[in-house]
Protein backbone atom coordinates (compact mmCIF):
# COMPACT_ATOMS: atom_id res chain seq x y z
CA UNK A 1 0.00 0.00 0.00
CA UNK A 2 3.09 2.44 0.70
CA UNK A 3 3.96 1.94 -2.43
CA UNK A 4 1.17 2.70 -4.15
CA UNK A 5 0.70 6.54 -2.06
CA UNK A 6 3.88 7.67 -2.30
CA UNK A 7 4.05 6.69 -6.27
CA UNK A 8 1.38 9.47 -7.25
CA UNK A 9 3.21 12.17 -4.72
CA UNK A 10 5.95 11.29 -6.58
CA UNK A 11 4.78 11.53 -10.38
CA UNK A 12 2.92 15.01 -8.90
CA UNK A 13 6.78 16.33 -7.82
CA UNK A 14 7.98 15.77 -11.39
CA UNK A 15 5.08 17.49 -13.23
CA UNK A 16 5.65 20.94 -10.84
CA UNK A 17 9.52 20.00 -11.78
CA UNK A 18 8.18 19.46 -15.42
CA UNK A 19 6.41 22.80 -15.35
CA UNK A 20 8.83 25.39 -14.12
CA UNK A 21 11.63 24.28 -16.33
CA UNK A 22 9.03 24.82 -19.57
CA UNK A 23 7.87 28.46 -18.25
CA UNK A 24 8.23 30.48 -21.82
CA UNK A 25 11.55 32.53 -22.45
CA UNK A 26 12.58 35.35 -24.45
CA UNK A 27 15.87 35.11 -25.95
CA UNK A 28 18.16 38.18 -26.69
CA UNK A 29 21.32 39.23 -27.86
CA UNK A 30 22.71 42.31 -26.33
CA UNK A 31 25.19 43.80 -28.70
CA UNK A 32 27.74 46.45 -27.66
CA UNK A 33 30.19 48.36 -29.75
CA UNK A 34 32.24 51.84 -29.02
CA UNK A 35 35.74 53.60 -31.34
CA UNK A 36 38.86 53.70 -29.46
CA UNK A 37 41.73 55.33 -30.55
CA UNK A 38 45.14 53.35 -30.03
CA UNK A 39 47.22 54.62 -27.13
CA UNK A 40 50.46 52.51 -28.04
CA UNK A 41 52.88 51.17 -31.12
CA UNK A 42 54.28 47.89 -31.54
CA UNK A 43 57.24 48.25 -33.61
CA UNK A 44 58.56 44.03 -34.34
CA UNK A 45 61.93 43.96 -35.71
CA UNK A 46 63.47 40.66 -37.05
CA UNK A 47 67.11 40.35 -36.96
CA UNK A 48 68.98 37.16 -38.90
CA UNK A 49 73.06 36.67 -39.11
CA UNK A 50 75.24 34.21 -40.90
CA UNK A 51 78.39 32.67 -40.14
CA UNK A 52 80.14 29.47 -40.28
CA UNK A 53 80.06 28.25 -36.70
CA UNK A 54 77.60 28.72 -34.27
CA UNK A 55 79.15 31.19 -31.62
CA UNK A 56 80.15 33.25 -34.69
CA UNK A 57 76.90 33.19 -35.55
CA UNK A 58 75.53 34.11 -31.75
CA UNK A 59 78.11 36.94 -31.57
CA UNK A 60 76.83 38.34 -34.67
CA UNK A 61 73.04 38.60 -33.91
CA UNK A 62 74.20 40.03 -30.15
CA UNK A 63 76.22 42.30 -31.71
CA UNK A 64 73.04 43.91 -34.00
CA UNK A 65 70.55 43.76 -31.26
CA UNK A 66 73.09 45.44 -28.83
CA UNK A 67 73.06 48.07 -31.48
CA UNK A 68 69.56 48.69 -31.64
CA UNK A 69 69.19 48.73 -27.89
CA UNK A 70 71.96 51.44 -27.80
CA UNK A 71 70.07 53.11 -30.44
CA UNK A 72 66.95 53.26 -28.44
CA UNK A 73 68.44 54.79 -25.17
CA UNK A 74 70.45 57.45 -27.43
CA UNK A 75 66.58 58.40 -29.01
CA UNK A 76 65.80 59.89 -25.75
CA UNK A 77 62.93 58.72 -25.67
CA UNK A 78 62.11 56.83 -22.19
CA UNK A 79 58.08 55.53 -22.56
CA UNK A 80 59.27 52.38 -23.84
CA UNK A 81 59.77 48.85 -23.47
CA UNK A 82 62.47 46.67 -25.28
CA UNK A 83 62.30 42.46 -25.55
CA UNK A 84 64.29 40.30 -27.39
CA UNK A 85 62.61 36.83 -28.28
CA UNK A 86 62.16 34.08 -30.60
CA UNK A 87 65.89 32.89 -30.86
CA UNK A 88 67.00 30.30 -32.72
CA UNK A 89 69.88 28.98 -34.71
CA UNK A 90 69.59 26.35 -37.37
CA UNK A 91 72.21 25.37 -40.12
CA UNK A 92 72.34 27.51 -43.68
CA UNK A 93 71.39 24.52 -46.20
CA UNK A 94 72.11 25.71 -49.79
CA UNK A 95 69.96 23.92 -52.35
CA UNK A 96 71.37 23.98 -55.44
CA UNK A 97 70.21 21.98 -58.99
CA UNK A 98 68.60 19.59 -56.55
CA UNK A 99 71.76 18.95 -54.37
CA UNK A 100 72.03 20.20 -50.78
CA UNK A 101 74.99 21.94 -49.26
CA UNK A 102 75.86 23.39 -45.70
CA UNK A 103 77.62 26.81 -45.12
CA UNK A 104 77.80 27.46 -41.33
CA UNK A 105 74.63 28.25 -39.64
CA UNK A 106 72.34 31.31 -39.78
CA UNK A 107 70.72 32.91 -36.25
CA UNK A 108 67.09 34.12 -35.95
CA UNK A 109 65.84 36.71 -33.53
CA UNK A 110 62.32 39.27 -32.98
CA UNK A 111 63.13 42.24 -31.40
CA UNK A 112 59.25 43.79 -29.82
CA UNK A 113 59.37 47.61 -29.04
CA UNK A 114 56.59 49.17 -27.60
CA UNK A 115 56.03 53.00 -27.82
CA UNK A 116 53.49 54.73 -25.79
CA UNK A 117 53.40 57.82 -27.41
CA UNK A 118 52.35 57.26 -31.23
CA UNK A 119 53.06 60.80 -32.36
CA UNK A 120 56.91 62.21 -31.90
CA UNK A 121 58.02 59.66 -29.57
CA UNK A 122 57.21 57.09 -32.46
CA UNK A 123 59.16 58.63 -34.90
CA UNK A 124 62.06 59.67 -32.79
CA UNK A 125 62.45 55.18 -32.04
CA UNK A 126 61.92 54.60 -35.93
CA UNK A 127 64.88 56.89 -37.06
CA UNK A 128 66.98 56.04 -34.31
CA UNK A 129 66.31 52.05 -35.21
CA UNK A 130 66.83 52.89 -39.03
CA UNK A 131 70.42 54.54 -38.37
CA UNK A 132 71.40 51.63 -35.97
CA UNK A 133 71.05 48.60 -39.28
CA UNK A 134 69.49 47.71 -41.99
CA UNK A 135 66.62 44.81 -41.43
CA UNK A 136 63.35 44.55 -41.45
CA UNK A 137 60.12 45.45 -39.36
CA UNK A 138 56.73 46.38 -38.47
CA UNK A 139 54.71 48.93 -36.80
CA UNK A 140 51.15 48.03 -35.03
CA UNK A 141 49.15 49.93 -33.53
CA UNK A 142 47.19 48.77 -30.35
CA UNK A 143 45.16 49.25 -27.00
CA UNK A 144 47.37 48.84 -24.27
CA UNK A 145 46.14 46.33 -21.57
CA UNK A 146 45.40 48.93 -18.82
CA UNK A 147 42.96 50.31 -21.35
CA UNK A 148 41.57 47.07 -22.65
CA UNK A 149 40.21 46.18 -19.10
CA UNK A 150 38.32 48.80 -18.65
CA UNK A 151 36.82 49.08 -22.30
CA UNK A 152 35.88 45.49 -21.88
CA UNK A 153 33.98 46.15 -18.77
CA UNK A 154 32.18 48.64 -20.49
CA UNK A 155 31.42 46.83 -23.40
CA UNK A 156 30.00 44.44 -21.42
CA UNK A 157 27.79 46.62 -19.45
CA UNK A 158 26.72 48.45 -22.43
CA UNK A 159 26.12 45.01 -24.39
CA UNK A 160 23.75 44.10 -20.52
CA UNK A 161 22.15 47.09 -20.95
CA UNK A 162 21.22 46.41 -24.78
CA UNK A 163 19.59 42.99 -23.51
CA UNK A 164 18.23 44.11 -21.40
CA UNK A 165 16.38 46.88 -23.27
CA UNK A 166 15.46 44.64 -26.16
CA UNK A 167 13.47 42.05 -23.57
CA UNK A 168 11.81 45.14 -22.54
CA UNK A 169 10.51 46.24 -25.57
CA UNK A 170 9.50 42.80 -26.83
CA UNK A 171 7.77 42.36 -23.02
CA UNK A 172 5.90 45.62 -23.29
CA UNK A 173 4.65 44.95 -27.34
CA UNK A 174 3.33 41.53 -25.85
CA UNK A 175 2.28 42.52 -22.38
CA UNK A 176 4.42 40.03 -20.60
CA UNK A 177 4.54 40.67 -17.33
CA UNK A 178 7.29 39.69 -14.31
CA UNK A 179 10.00 39.57 -16.88
CA UNK A 180 13.25 37.83 -15.19
CA UNK A 181 16.77 36.77 -16.08
CA UNK A 182 16.87 33.02 -16.47
CA UNK A 183 20.35 32.27 -17.66
CA UNK A 184 22.99 34.58 -19.28
CA UNK A 185 25.57 33.16 -21.94
CA UNK A 186 28.43 35.18 -22.52
CA UNK A 187 32.36 34.31 -23.15
CA UNK A 188 34.70 37.06 -23.76
CA UNK A 189 35.20 38.04 -27.98
CA UNK A 190 38.71 39.51 -27.40
CA UNK A 191 37.56 42.29 -29.65
CA UNK A 192 41.05 44.39 -29.13
CA UNK A 193 43.40 43.57 -32.19
CA UNK A 194 46.11 45.23 -33.33
CA UNK A 195 46.26 47.13 -36.82
CA UNK A 196 49.24 46.69 -38.72
CA UNK A 197 50.38 49.89 -40.54
CA UNK A 198 51.33 47.86 -43.62
CA UNK A 199 50.96 43.99 -43.88
CA UNK A 200 54.46 43.97 -45.96
CA UNK A 201 57.44 43.81 -43.57
CA UNK A 202 59.72 47.53 -44.34
CA UNK A 203 63.17 47.48 -45.13
CA UNK A 204 65.30 50.26 -43.53
CA UNK A 205 67.08 52.24 -46.03
CA UNK A 206 70.41 53.70 -46.62
CA UNK A 207 71.07 57.27 -44.72
CA UNK A 208 71.01 59.24 -48.05
CA UNK A 209 67.66 57.82 -49.37
CA UNK A 210 65.64 57.59 -45.67
CA UNK A 211 62.80 59.96 -45.02
CA UNK A 212 61.28 60.72 -42.05
CA UNK A 213 58.07 57.99 -41.38
CA UNK A 214 54.31 59.05 -40.90
CA UNK A 215 51.93 57.35 -39.30
CA UNK A 216 48.52 58.44 -38.79
CA UNK A 217 47.00 55.82 -36.85
CA UNK A 218 42.82 55.64 -36.99
CA UNK A 219 40.50 54.90 -34.48
CA UNK A 220 39.62 51.00 -34.14
CA UNK A 221 36.23 49.81 -33.88
CA UNK A 222 35.61 47.06 -30.97
CA UNK A 223 32.61 45.23 -30.11
CA UNK A 224 31.18 42.64 -27.72
CA UNK A 225 27.81 40.68 -27.14
CA UNK A 226 25.90 38.43 -24.56
CA UNK A 227 23.02 36.39 -24.89
CA UNK A 228 20.45 36.77 -22.11
CA UNK A 229 17.81 34.56 -21.42
CA UNK A 230 14.17 35.70 -19.81
CA UNK A 231 11.37 34.20 -18.05
CA UNK A 232 8.17 35.88 -18.33
CA UNK A 233 4.22 34.94 -17.44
Amino acid sequence: MKTYILLPAFLFLLTLSAFAQDKPRITVEGISEMKIMPDEALITISLSEKAMTTSDVTNALNKTAKSVADALKKSGVTDYTFAADNYYVSINRIYTNGSAKDSGYVAYQTLRVVVENTGQDLIKVLESVQQSSDMGFQVAFRISDEKQKGYQEALLKDALTDAQKKAAIIASSLDLENLKVYHIDYSSSQPFQPVMYRAEAMMMKSADSRTEPTFNPEEQTVSDRVKVIFTFE
